[in-house]
């Protein structure tokens, strides 16, 4: 682990910065389970007294530091369907930035193994936020799908579940015979999400 080097007493912001290190260090040795005020505090270098000041209990630890990764399509995807020619257009953005976001962030992807894992008040409360980002998402997506032909929730349910799925399993193994780890696989898996859901997008403008 890199450790930050100092001249004098710690700013407020640079022990805020060393806890998070911290933390996503003990993350990635660890788990997320394994984050607590004292490995914390041992880590980081930082008095227990003062964590417990500012964080409270380990679940405040890991509110603070998973509160990052609390997104579901949010500003590190950011899209914005209105600015799109065609449905086409923003739903093949939309799968690309979604699986090279969640493939290249290997703490979003211990933080989402944990969650699935994990049946606590924090996991929970963290799912709820997720939903809530996504319920303020999908009205503009159902908006882009000929909703005679099936319900937007349940299609967005089914390829998000996949994509966290296939995603998930990082290098553990090919699946069906194809390795999603590879570049050319994660592209092989949005060209296909994109074929599946093309029949359901519609022709007209995206901003209609």
């Amino acid at each position: 682990m890199y450790k930050r080097r100092y001249s004098g007493r710690r700013t407020a912001r640079q022990i805020e910065r060393d806890v998070m290190d911290a933390i996503a260090h003990i993350i990635e040795e660890k788990g997320v389970s394994s984050v607590t005020i004292k490995e914390v505090s041992k880590v980081s270098k930082t008095d227990v007294i003062v964590l417990e000041r500012r964080y409270k209990t380990d679940e405040g630890l890991v509110r603070a530091y998973t509160s990052q990764f609390d997104f579901f399509l949010n500003d590190h995807i950011g899209l914005d369907a209105e600015q799109y020619a065609t449905s086409e257009a923003f739903f093949t953005d939309l799968i690309t930035r979604f699986i090279d976001a969640i493939y290249k962030n290997k703490d979003m992807q211990s933080i989402m193994v944990w969650e699935m894992y994990e049946d606590s008040a924090l996991t929970r409360k963290s799912a709820r936020r997720r939903e809530d980002t996504l319920t303020e998402f999908l009205p503009g997506f159902a908006k882009l799908i000929d909703e005679k032909q099936i319900m937007p929730e349940a299609l967005f349910a089914v390829l998000t579940g996949g994509l966290y799925y296939i995603l998930l399993r990082g290098k553990r193994s090919t699946f069906c015979g194809i390795d999603f780890s590879t570049k050319a696989g994660r592209q092989l898996l949005a060209d296909t999400l994109l074929e599946i859901t093309r029949k359901f997008l519609l022709d007209h403008p995206a901003s209609e």
